[in-house]
């Protein structure tokens, strides 16, 4: 008995066929997904302002220090940047004292982390302290700590720091992120 075997492959031309097709969809499918990754960084920077709010908020009452996000807004030129400070003290007063200033904890530079993206506003501009019994108060300057204030009737409002995409000709582009922090309970996200 004879045994046939088709063991028959690709010939070149189905095999050219082939990786053209599958370039043609890679080129067509290309700047979707780059895009997508791009919407995604603001999203991802947003989370990172978050968890530093909610950093801030836990070591405040775990440590019983006071602790001071600074925020500098973006500008054309830079996007933004972030400063979390822990104070030798609960209270909100102190940060800039000169025999014994408060303590770099982290940063956040978002020119280096997440380069699209800009903050731009952050009300009030004033940084923020985070007392061990979870209030938070705008600091004017080092000495005069004040509840942040509210446009409605409540006692005490909310700070927000605003962020938006850039594209490439660093204007703004899809929705702007807020974190919402508030005098008194947890930091929450709105896009705007």
């Amino acid at each position: 008995m004879r045994s046939t075997s088709n063991n028959r492959g690709f010939s070149l031309v189905e095999l050219m066929v082939t990786i053209a097709m599958m370039g043609i969809l890679a080129v067509i499918a290309l700047p979707s997904v780059m895009e997508a990754l791009q919407r995604r960084e603001v999203v991802d920077a947003r989370q990172a302002v978050l968890d530093l709010v909610e950093f801030s908020r836990v070591q405040a009452a775990s440590r019983n220090l006071a602790y001071e996000i600074r925020v500098t807004a973006g500008s054309d030129d830079q996007p933004g940047s972030f400063q979390v400070l822990e104070n030798r003290s609960p209270a909100c007063i102190g940060f800039e004292t000169a025999g014994s200033p408060a303590l770099l904890v982290r940063t956040l530079d978002l020119a280096k982390d997440f380069p699209t993206v800009r903050v731009i506003s952050a009300d009030p501009t004033v940084p923020l302290c985070f007392k061990p019994d979870g209030r938070v108060f705008q600091v004017d300057n080092d000495n005069t700590p004040s509840i942040i204030t509210s446009t409605n009737d409540y006692a005490g409002g909310n700070a927000q720091i605003k962020m938006q995409r850039m594209n490439r000709l660093h204007r703004p582009e899809g929705p702007t992120h807020a974190v919402v922090i508030p005098f008194s309970g947890l930091a929450r996200v709105v896009v705007e």
